[in-house]
């Protein structure tokens, strides 16, 4: 099973990686209070592998090996949006990991956070962690996750319930795609920004977006990676 972590220098706080599987994604979801929604493994991006995946799609959470490789490849995309005068886009909820071995977590909160009149978050520790984010820059919300009793003891008891052995150090990042007014929007916390990827829908979000994932794919020369489609829990 591949790890929803990563290490970068620089972080504030370590926490213990979550598995990337749905099992341990959707019992994060519960015990944070979110219970209108659920992940499912994507296991192929081709069409017919697709039509099982339920619609419409809330996001997608992607896993890739070597993210070092992975900043080097999109290092040119940054810089020519950045030249262009790109940030984080109005209305788009976006925060920078301050926690070493959180990005999992990190997906799945701009997944859920940028998708918050689309779903029921509920009322419970997610949804009261959301209302004092907003207001606050993209620095302060990591600061603000890290100093939250009720998420980091939902973080740690569901990463301590996997099946795999911990590994403090590991190669693999997670990023969110998510549809924000019409756009496709790559979200990797450790990135200056949300990176627009071109118009989709709830309909197409996954398709759309695997045609970004396929082209890093071939890139990196590897199909080491681990995707979770987040949908409607009907």
């Amino acid at each position: 099973l591949i790890h929803l972590s990563t290490s970068h220098d620089n972080m504030a706080a370590h926490w213990l990686p979550l598995e990337s599987n749905p099992d341990s994604i959707n019992a994060y979801l519960t015990k944070m209070g979110v219970t209108s929604v659920e992940c499912v493994d994507v296991f192929s991006f081709d069409d017919d592998m697709l039509a099982f995946v339920p619609s419409p799609q809330v996001a997608l959470l992607l896993c890739y090996p070597d993210y070092k490789k992975v900043a080097e490849v999109d290092a040119p995309s940054y810089e020519k949006l950045k030249a262009e005068g790109a940030g984080v886009p109005k209305g788009v909820f976006f925060m920078r990991q301050r926690i070493e071995n959180a990005c999992g977590t990190f997906a799945l909160f701009h997944a859920l956070a940028n998708n918050e009149g689309n779903v029921d978050l509920g009322s419970g520790a997610f949804a009261q962690w959301l209302e004092k984010a907003k207001p606050l820059d993209e620095n302060a919300r990591s600061e603000l996750l890290e100093n939250d009793a009720a998420l980091a003891g939902a973080h740690e008891e569901t990463s301590r319930a996997g099946e795999t052995e911990q590994n403090e150090k590991t190669q693999h990042h997670f990023v969110a795609f998510v549809v924000k007014d019409g756009v496709l929007y790559e979200i990797n916390s450790s990135a200056p920004f949300p990176r627009p990827l071109g118009a989709s829908t709830a309909k197409t979000l996954i398709k759309d977006a695997s045609v970004h994932i396929q082209d890093l794919m071939a890139k990196l020369d590897t199909i080491s990676f681990s995707a979770l489609a987040l949908v409607n829990n009907n």
